[in-house]
């Protein structure tokens, strides 16, 4: 077991290089729309109620997301 935990990658025995799950994760096409001007300008600590059209627009996002899968419910948290 020993044998084992040596051979495996990790912070005690070497640097993981940042952003490296990220870059696994998500696609170039899935990143494009968080580049439009529309979508990634919106300030992280923004009041809520100048928040409230990327609200609605998720919550639309994750119905109609729903509905064409069938599931009962959907995610859009990102991955990583």
């Amino acid at each position: 077991l020993r044998y084992l935990e040596s051979r495996d990658l990790s912070l005690n025995h070497s640097m993981i290089s940042l952003g490296s799950c990220t870059m696994k994760l998500n696609a170039t096409s899935e990143m494009i729309p968080v580049t439009w001007p529309e979508v990634c300008q919106m300030h992280p600590f923004a009041p809520i109620e100048q928040t409230r059209g990327y609200v609605e627009m998720i919550a639309d996002l994750s119905k109609d997301l729903a509905t064409l899968t069938g599931f009962d419910a959907v995610s859009v948290q990102p991955n990583s």
